[in-house]
């Protein structure tokens, strides 16, 4: 059966975390967040003026997410009004994936009871960290009591629930693996683990520009990544992806979408949507966004076709961020040299594919960009 994925970018923020470059705002009010969730289901409809069969009972929904931003910024009553306009349209089917994300802070008794009866299925909390310090440093609006509350919740109301961790200034090993048995021990099956990046134009990148913030040393970052590897996998949650690691069967499967390069539509400003060789990007501003829409036009910035080597490319690049590799037949001869990565330890072949391990995960974007020269 053909399905397909959704994701929906939720855009608004209560404020804006120093690491952050994604599509998001901290100035929205009622009216800003209800013009948002109209215009969702107006992109939606658009979409499906163009293509049908989208939703429909030979082309069902088979996972959706609601990123951002924090779709926890939006009232109940919006929430379950954009998942009725979208996700609540398609045929789906019966393993349907609805994940949600959320603060902590934001994450409350009364919404996560909405969220179930509306669908969602799957919680991911972006926790970051349990040190008030290493919050502060990020600009995180929460603090670690609260963190713990929300963890506590979602695993009392979810079956499955995801949380992030970032390494970054002020980790350490020793605390990162106590907070990571903490949340296990709550009941998390999921965790992405994040390696803080510095992008221009963010309140983090002015800091460590200036002087303000000292980066810890790569060799520290790699060590404090290879524990929590270690630790997680102790734990009875492997490593599954570059930055994800799960207990059996709590994989997300819209993730694992992307990396398959299974189609998905995006929804909202700053989303992207991958269907064949069609790679669509939407505007990033709210305004934008919505002014397209407002002119009866789906709200894109781009809409790109891959040439058949960056097809090649792609397929070559995300398989080899999971577990399963990539197959030896699709890397280009003398692309790496194979037996002194094996002895290295970045990766191992078995099975007639090329598995990465936790210091070639390290690696990947050297590997990727020798990969890409000769693809």
């Amino acid at each position: 059966m053909r399905t397909f994925g959704m994701y929906v970018h939720v855009p608004f923020c209560g404020s804006i975390c120093a690491y952050c470059h994604f599509a998001r705002t901290a100035e929205h009010d009622a009216s800003r967040r209800a013009a948002f969730v109209e215009g969702a289901r107006r992109e939606f409809a658009l979409r499906r003026e163009m293509c049908p069969s989208l939703g429909g009972a030979g082309r069902p929904l088979a996972t959706a997410y609601l990123g951002g931003g924090t779709p926890s910024q939006l009232e109940i009553p919006l929430m379950e009004r954009l998942i009725e306009g979208t996700v609540g349209l398609c045929a789906r089917t019966d393993d349907f994936e609805l994940t949600a994300e959320a603060n902590p802070e934001t994450f409350t008794a009364p919404l996560a009871r909405a969220w179930r009866d509306a669908g969602v299925n799957r919680v991911s909390l972006g926790v970051q960290s349990l040190d008030a310090g290493v919050l502060r440093q990020l600009g995180r609006a929460c603090d670690p009591p609260t963190a713990r509350r929300a963890l506590a919740l979602a695993c009392t109301m979810f079956a499955r629930v995801s949380a992030d961790w970032i390494i970054g200034p002020g980790v350490t090993a020793p605390a990162l693996l106590a907070e990571l048995d903490e949340a296990v021990a709550c009941g998390v099956g999921h965790v992405s683990m994040y390696i803080l990046e510095v992008h221009a134009g963010t309140a983090l990148a002015s800091r460590v520009q200036g002087g303000a913030l000292k980066l810890p040393p790569d060799e520290q970052v790699a060590a404090t990544y290879l524990a929590a590897a270690e630790r997680l996998a102790g734990l009875g949650l492997a490593q599954y992806e570059v930055a994800n690691f799960a207990r059996p069967g709590e994989e997300s499967r819209h993730n694992r979408g992307y990396w398959q390069r299974r189609p998905w539509l995006g929804l909202g400003p700053g989303a992207h949507g991958a269907w064949g060789r069609c790679r669509r990007a939407n505007h990033d501003g709210l305004d934008a966004w919505l002014a397209g829409l407002g002119a009866g036009r789906l709200p894109e910035a781009s809409v790109d076709r891959l040439s058949t080597a960056s097809r090649r490319l792609e397929r070559v690049v995300l398989a080899l961020r999971t577990r399963e590799g990539v197959p030896l037949g699709w890397l280009p001869p003398g692309a790496l040299d194979l037996a002194r990565g094996q002895a290295e330890g970045l990766w191992r072949t078995d099975g007639g594919c090329l598995r990465l391990a936790g210091p070639g995960f390290l690696q990947i974007d050297t590997i990727e960009e020798a990969l890409a020269r000769r693809l």
